[in-house]
């Protein structure tokens, strides 16, 4: 029994980490939303912010996760290596693909993350186009400091085996702080 248990979950993984790199993505960032969300609710209950998780909250930040993380991943797909040719580990190239990431790939994905979570809790037009302007561009300074180094670091210092753990683990930290950006005006204290 166990032997089919570890069969079918090694083709359960190469199936995801193999030929279906969007799923895959998409899934991973499902759950670091997720997971993302709990640890920030949880601080926000022990440090007597919140009386109680949310799991329509939760359910929000996953759902943006899945929408992010699809974005990410075809984005990524499609513009960086493919469409504009930046394959490779020149400094050219990073620098290229560093500032690339910054300047586009990140307003995109927090106007999909505020979109999803805004069409979610079915916020009107307005108030959505001013929570990804104001909340938006919160996160948006903070990832200028922490993303540019850190992508450096993954596509030119990084091998290629480190690269997914390595961004995912910057990930999770924007995971916890973006719940708090978003939810920070509802708090039980505000």
């Amino acid at each position: 029994m166990e032997h089919g248990a570890l069969q079918l979950f090694r083709s359960v993984g190469r199936a995801l980490f193999g030929r279906h790199l969007v799923l895959t993505n998409a899934t991973i960032s499902t759950v670091m939303g997720v997971a993302g969300d709990l640890v920030q609710q949880h601080y926000e209950i022990l440090s007597g912010h919140q009386a109680q998780v949310s799991s329509v909250r939760t359910f929000h930040m996953g759902a943006a996760g899945l929408t992010t993380g699809m974005i990410s991943s075809l984005l990524g797909m499609c513009l960086l290596g493919i469409r504009l040719g930046m394959l490779g580990r020149s400094l050219r190239t990073v620098l290229l693909k560093v500032l690339y990431d910054q300047v586009v790939f990140s307003p995109i994905n927090l106007t999909v993350y505020f979109g999803t979570v805004g069409v979610l809790e079915r916020s009107g037009w307005a108030e959505m186009r001013s929570e990804i302007w104001a909340k938006g561009c919160t996160i948006y300074k903070v990832e200028w400091f922490i993303w540019p180094p850190a992508q450096f670091l993954n596509f030119y210092v990084l091998p290629l085996r480190y690269r997914v753990f390595f961004d995912n683990l910057v990930s999770f930290g924007f995971d916890v702080y973006s719940p708090y950006v978003k939810y920070k005006d509802k708090r039980e204290d505000s």
